[in-house]
């Protein structure tokens, strides 16, 4: 078997996702491993030249090479339509941006496929509203990713939502989307405050990316999964641990919004339920679910969800003295 024939039978087998010991196949084919390293060099430049999707990956610790991400199938119809749906209902995004997303997910369809998308896209961009706040983000997202990726300390400049201009120094952890809105999860620097803030990304002005790595202490290790389930809400402060009393109709609502809870004990129209929030974002979500969901405990933190109910019927009751007769 001459060189061409050996390096073609190797490839065959790699698309068949074969795990292909170099050792193995050197005593295979009579060569040596130098020659198989060789081997699969030449596939590596050919796929390379072709731009192909296949990547040869070699596994120290197998001794063995695999051909990863070989299937590349395009895009399907439904598929893409289920992302439009998804990013056009999150409207987080500027039309601008928005439009060259889709876009591009479009030019991941068939020819044929692609034809038919781009009258629906066209009409579903047509109703599309950007957010209030009309503020590139893409860029944004990306840069603050790779100061994350790479560990590094950043300033921010920030406008809070009174338009106060404030600076931090910051420790960048992740970004993530919520309700709408890109934010920048951070620990930040000199405060006593040892839990996460939240900011905006429509609301950064810039950052400056500091000298130095960012070397967190161990104690605040950060676990975005365990963020997830304690404040879903992208509000910061310290989580607390409530007991609600939940109607029938909201408990999906409720195990939608907060995943981690605990139920309690189920009673014929409500079930009881333990969760561990951040009280100001919880607060604001609810107040729209009305009656559906009470706080039982403890007792002080029902007694605060009271007062912010009251305050909300001063403000009412002011209103309707102020009316004219």
């Amino acid at each position: 078997m001459d060189k061409a024939e050996r390096i073609l039978l190797v490839f065959c087998r790699l698309l068949k996702h074969e795990w292909l010991n170099k050792t193995s196949l050197a005593l295979e084919f009579n060569t040596t491993e130098r020659t198989i390293e060789r081997d699969m060099q030449s596939i590596r430049a050919v796929l390379s030249e072709a731009r192909s999707p296949a990547v040869l990956l070699w596994d120290r610790q197998k001794g063995s090479y695999i051909l990863s991400h070989y299937q590349h199938r395009p895009l399907q119809s439904m598929e893409a339509l289920t992302i439009l749906k998804i990013l056009l209902g999150s409207r987080t995004l500027r039309f601008d941006e928005m439009e060259g997303l889709v876009q591009a997910l479009c030019g991941l369809l068939s020819p044929r496929d692609e034809m038919e998308f781009s009258q629906l896209l066209e009409e579903e961009l047509d109703g599309y509203h950007e957010p209030a706040h009309h503020q590139a983000i893409i860029k944004t997202q990306w840069d603050l990713q790779q100061c994350i990726r790479e560990h590094r300390k950043i300033r921010l400049h920030y406008s809070r939502g009174d338009d106060m201009r404030t600076s931090h120094v910051v420790f960048p952890l992740s970004v993530v989307v919520s309700d709408g809105y890109f934010y920048l999860i951070a620990v930040v620097e000199g405060t006593a405050h040892t839990g996460p803030a939240f900011f905006r990304l429509d609301r950064i002005r810039s950052f400056d990316v500091l000298h130095g790595g960012s070397h967190l202490p161990e104690e605040d290790a950060f676990s975005l999964r365990r963020l997830r389930s304690t404040t879903p809400f992208m509000f910061g402060g310290k989580p607390v641990r409530l007991t609600l009393r939940c109607k029938n109709r909201a408990v999906e609502a409720l195990f939608d919004k907060i995943p981690a809870h605990t139920v309690l004990s189920w009673e014929e129209d409500t079930v009881l339920v333990e969760v561990t929030v951040s009280i100001s974002g919880f607060f604001r979500w609810l107040l729209m679910q009305g009656d559906a969901i009470v706080i039982i405990g403890p007792e002080p933190l029902r007694q605060a969800f009271i007062q912010t109910l009251q305050r909300i019927q001063n403000a009412y009751t002011d209103i309707k003295e102020d009316c004219p007769k």
